[in-house]
């Protein structure tokens, strides 16, 4: 899915820690999102003989070996933030993004390794992806533009089909560890909606994710070009987020060297340890 930003468990606050150039009240949408998002761990399925929506719509995108595109976000609440990405993919742990705003950054992953430098920083942080946190590497294999990210947490969990609404004809929910995911999907099987909810009485929703203008992909295989989020926080704050996936290209040729890290970090030293990346 992506403009990329560092996984959330790897981001410290401190005087000598240059995080990311973006508001605390940006930042706090972060650890939100880490919250909803990251700890998708519950049940595993079993004795299930056909797949779940999580593992239908996964498998959509199983023939999509390349993606080009550019990526707009805004984040707003108390503050406005807007980042923009320029996005190359392809299928085999293979990515290259980078950052424009608001601040520039450069991640490539070779298939075997991934690379991060933010520039004016000394250093850069590198990792083998075997030994990436889990939030990492969901980063790396999402296919740009789409949900996987979240799809990905939901594969291997137990399903609860849910009664269909007029918009939403297909609708599933997922208990993880500590949120209720509910996947809707419209008329023309597009996934259309991903709700989370405190718990599976669905009473108290924490945060919701739209998709629409849909791009065709392949045979049942579609990517929204617009998403719209919203988180709820306590005390009625509400942070909304809409990211817009432009110039997309789905297989289309990509020059191999865009994923070879040496052309692009010249004299730039690496550490496997993302906070001492960021001191400067």
């Amino acid at each position: 899915m992506k403009t990329f930003v560092p996984p959330l468990k790897e981001l410290k606050k401190d005087k000598d820690i240059v995080t990311v150039e973006m508001s605390k009240h940006a930042l706090i949408l972060k650890l939100t999102t880490a919250t909803l998002l990251f700890t998708l761990t519950g049940n595993p399925a079993s004795g299930q003989d056909k797949q779940t929506l999580a593992q239908t719509l996964l498998s959509s995108y199983a023939n999509i070996q390349t993606v080009s595109c550019e990526i707009r976000k805004t984040t707003s609440g108390e503050d406005t933030v807007r980042m923009l990405s320029r996005v190359y993919y392809k299928k085999g742990n293979y990515l290259h993004v980078d950052n424009f705003a608001p601040v520039r950054r450069t991640i490539i992953a070779d298939g075997e390794k991934l690379y991060y430098y933010q520039q004016e920083l000394p250093r850069g942080f590198s990792r083998p992806l075997t030994a990436l946190t889990e939030e990492w590497l969901l980063s790396v294999k999402t296919v740009p533009g789409t949900p996987m990210e979240h799809l990905l947490r939901l594969e291997n969990l137990a399903e609860t089909p849910l009664p269909a609404t007029p918009e939403h004809p297909v609708r599933a929910g997922y208990q993880a560890e500590k949120v209720f995911v509910v996947l809707s999907c419209d008329k023309e099987k597009h996934l259309a909606q991903i709700e989370f909810f405190a718990t599976e009485t669905m009473k108290t929703k924490t945060a919701q994710y739209n998709y629409s203008e849909f791009q065709e992909a392949g045979e049942n295989c579609w990517i929204p070009c617009l998403h719209k989020g919203i988180m709820f926080l306590p005390d009625d704050q509400e942070i909304f987020e809409t990211r817009r996936i432009d110039n997309l290209v789905v297989n289309g040729s990509i020059a191999d060297n865009l994923f070879d890290w040496r052309l692009f970090f010249e004299d730039i030293q690496f550490t496997d340890d993302f906070e001492a990346s960021l001191i400067k």
